[in-house]
């Protein structure tokens, strides 16, 4: 036995000081009665004052000295060995997708580790806790903390691993600062690496896993051409074992069958597969079947047909002008482009000389010479290089200006945050403190060679594409699990005061969640960790879909799994955990006995009536 609060002994004090109370006899006053004589030997008294006399026991002493006793022990808090303490099984489980493998005839991997889990539990302690951690992207506990077996047995039915590849460190973390430093949990997995040094002291592993063949859509992806009125399907299958495989490959929309053959994939390699397919189909599941795949996952994608995001362009740039010309060349190429005017257009490609009017949804982009004078013209420099490019900015993707002369730079004392420079000079940037966005080019594109060089139409592919990607809606209809969903929402509306304008995200499950829009109307969509179909709503009213499909080739090769154990590399003592229900009902029965302790006391010396 031991103390939580060793401090409380000192109650103990209080003991010797009631017997030292009852040790005094305290001198009574004098009480005159009448017919004293008759009483006899009855009328001696004591000398008065006070003296040491031998200790009484009596029934008040005996109470006060047990209601002492007890409030000193409940102060104490006594321990009994482990009467107050469990033993407590912290549980991180493999969420990677390859956990949900199932051999020919056997159960899933799953299953197998939850059985191996149960027998652990077994040969613990009666009313033993457990904890459940999923690893992931962001770790998260299944079920409720130190949960009892039947409780923790309940939420593993439902748990269904299907996560990409991640790093399982962060939830090795999280169990760690549960169990202490020299704890020890339990990870259950579908492999065990070679080199385990690195990997926390104390922790046990088990592996379910088993070495398995599968074949797997590992690529999908599906484009619209708006002038054919069609589509196009590229697909890429991989067979993860040592033997060709032979699969049977499926695409439907509604009731549509689009289509269906078999094919063979090559062992340990892969088998694109280009196909195509009518417009108006609007969602397609493609669906890959071979003899003895391990996993379900990757066998099937849901895509959503893309959308025409059309964009209006407006060219406002002198006739017969090398830029109107080269400027000409790259939207006609393009696609998804119209040209339109100056009010309607999403983006007025004009002279870098004067600025127009813009509306805040509006871009501009400014070709030079920034004066149009020929002795200001003729004055202007030609530059070789170096130049200095600013990379993370989306407009400067793949642009490079190997070779290129950048001629007709003329001074400006314009604010410009550059994005392209020569020294102190700005070549190319955007126009700072204007409410829209707007970009200017300091050259003369007929003294330059960059209309002829691969920068030229990628420079305005950059910006066609970064314009289109900033109009109202999805951006794209296909993603991978946990990739980012951005797009700019439609703005609310002038006279729409009072409404809510509640974005809400309804998910493959059925659940919804609310969708922030920043100032910008910009919304972020993160932790989509469900295959299938999403819906944006406004309302009631279906904004856009897009879906979400599993593509992992990593983890959706099955050969490198194997069973096995590894044990702990610390040996200490089962982990426990303290818990109070041992010590309520007890200190619940020493504050009645102390309470029953006060009212004995008071019932022997309270007053009693007066004979007559």
């Amino acid at each position: 036995m031991y103390f939580a609060n060793p401090w409380g002994l000192l109650g103990l004090i209080s003991l010797p000081v009631i017997a030292a109370i009852h040790l005094f006899q305290r001198r009574f006053p004098p009480l005159l009665v009448a017919g004293a004589h008759l009483w006899g030997a009855e009328t001696r008294v004591q000398t008065a004052g006070r003296r040491r006399d031998r200790l009484p026991i009596t029934a008040t002493l005996l109470l006060e000295l047990l209601a002492g006793l007890i409030f000193s022990l409940a102060l104490a808090q006594p321990r009994f060995g482990e009467l107050g303490s469990v033993s407590h099984l912290v549980v991180v489980l493999d969420d990677s997708a390859s956990m949900s493998a199932t051999p020919p005839g056997e159960v899933r991997f799953r299953d197998a580790a939850i059985t191996r889990l149960a027998e652990r539990v077994e040969e613990m302690d009666r009313d033993s806790r457990v904890t459940l951690i999923r690893s992931g992207l962001q770790p998260t506990l299944l079920g409720g903390r130190a949960a009892l077996w039947d409780e923790a047995r309940a939420v593993l039915a439902d748990w269904q691993p299907r996560a990409t590849k991640h790093d399982f460190q962060p939830a090795w973390d999280e169990a760690a600062r549960i169990v202490g430093t020299n704890g020890q949990f339990l990870f259950l997995t579908d492999r065990i690496p070679e080199d385990t040094t690195a990997l926390p002291r104390g922790m046990d592993m088990i592996s379910a896993g088993r070495r398995l063949p599968n074949v797997a859509i590992s690529t999908a992806r599906w484009t619209f051409d708006s002038e054919s009125g069609e589509g196009q399907l590229f697909l890429r299958i991989a067979n993860r074992a040592g033997d060709m495989a032979k699969a049977t490959l499926s695409a439907q929309a509604s009731d549509q069958t689009i289509l269906q053959q078999a094919i063979d994939v090559p062992a340990n390699g892969s088998l694109p597969l280009e196909v195509a397919v009518p417009g108006g189909l609007g969602v397609l599941s493609v669906t890959i079947r071979a003899d003895g795949d391990g996993l379900d996952v990757d066998n099937t994608v849901t895509l959503v047909e893309p959308k025409v995001r059309l964009l209006t362009v407006a060219v406002a740039l002198p006739e017969d002008s090398t830029a109107l010309r080269l400027t000409r060349r790259v939207l006609q190429a393009a696609s998804d482009v119209q040209l339109g005017s100056s009010t309607d257009a999403d983006l007025i490609i004009g002279s870098a000389s004067s600025l127009p009017s813009l509306t805040t949804d509006q871009w501009w982009f400014g070709i030079g010479p920034l004066n149009d004078s020929a002795v200001i013209r003729n004055q202007a420099k030609d530059l070789i290089g170096p130049y200095l490019i600013e990379k993370q900015h989306p407009l400067m993707d793949g642009i490079v200006l190997g070779g290129v002369v950048w001629g007709g730079v003329q001074p400006t004392d314009l604010d410009l945050r550059p994005l392209v420079s020569a020294g102190r000079i700005p070549l190319l940037g955007q126009l700072a403190a204007l409410t829209s966005t707007a970009f200017l080019m300091n050259i003369d594109l007929a003294r330059s060679n960059i209309g002829e060089s691969p920068d030229w139409p990628i420079l305005m592919t950059n910006l066609l594409e970064q314009r289109r990607d900033e109009l109202p809606g999805l951006r794209r209809w296909n993603y991978r699990l946990n990739e980012i969903v951005r797009f700019r929402a439609e703005p609310v509306a002038d006279d729409a005061e009072g409404t809510t304008q509640e974005l809400r995200l309804l998910q493959p499950s059925g659940d919804e969640r609310p969708l922030i829009r920043d100032r910008n109307d910009l919304v972020e969509i993160t932790r989509l960790d469900e295959t299938g179909v999403y819906e944006v709503l406004d309302g009631d009213r279906i904004v856009g879909e897009f879906a979400v499909n599993f593509f992992d080739e990593e983890e959706s090769s099955l050969t490198a799994l194997a069973p096995g154990e590894r044990q702990a590399r610390v040996t200490t003592e089962a982990t426990r955990l303290s818990i109070d229900d041992p010590y309520s009902w007890l200190m619940a029965i020493a504050i009645l006995l102390l309470i029953g302790a006060i009212l004995m006391d008071w019932y022997v010396l309270r007053p009693r009536g007066m004979g007559r």
